[in-house]
């Protein structure tokens, strides 16, 4: 697979339960140990529902964006206009293929949509605190941390049982 033969596109709600499988798997459960970015260590039960991935996509302020090769969803990531900024989450790439640089594309073309769709200068992003490695991840493509840090779950909007207390740094880049 070459990135060129990767296309990029947005979720449609008819994609609702094919992204919500592809996110579960890669941060849940056995099959996400085999990739990079499980929680499955501190965190259990599901990241997602299909319900909640559709509310996403219909929302008017918020995009999913789908990596996809050969009609399969390979990655999807979710991008929020949040007014004066946007808000990257949930990237996630299948476990099978992680490491081959589709991360890295749809972080690229959050940033793009960012500044070129949404018309904003900001990204931000909320990550476990305890992910060194994903932090470390994001900070080699232009990202820092803020120094704030919020309390996993005070959002409401988070998935799963924590088997700790736990906290998200907050992560942003000008564009």
């Amino acid at each position: 697979m070459q990135k060129e033969e990767i296309e990029l596109k947005i979720a449609e709600k008819t994609d609702s339960e094919r992204i919500s499988q592809l996110v579960n798997s890669v941060y849940r459960g056995e099959n996400s140990k085999k990739g990079w970015t499980t929680e499955a260590e501190f965190l259990s039960g599901i990241r997602i529902t299909d319900e909640k991935i559709s509310e996403i996509i219909e929302s008017k302020n918020d995009v999913i964006i789908l990596a996809v090769f050969d009609r399969n969803i390979i990655g999807c990531v979710h991008l929020e206009n949040a007014g004066t900024f946007s808000y990257l989450g949930m990237l996630s790439v299948d476990v099978d293929i992680q490491a081959k640089g589709i991360g890295k594309l749809l972080i690229a073309e959050c940033e793009r949509y960012t500044k070129e769709v949404f018309g904003l200068s900001e990204i931000r992003m909320k990550v476990i605190s305890r992910r060194t490695e994903l932090i470390e991840y994001y900070v080699r493509r232009g990202y820092s941390a803020t120094g704030e840090l919020e309390e996993f779950g005070a959002g409401g909007d988070t998935f799963g049982d924590t088997k700790e207390k736990l906290f998200f740094e907050i992560l942003l880049k000008k564009l």
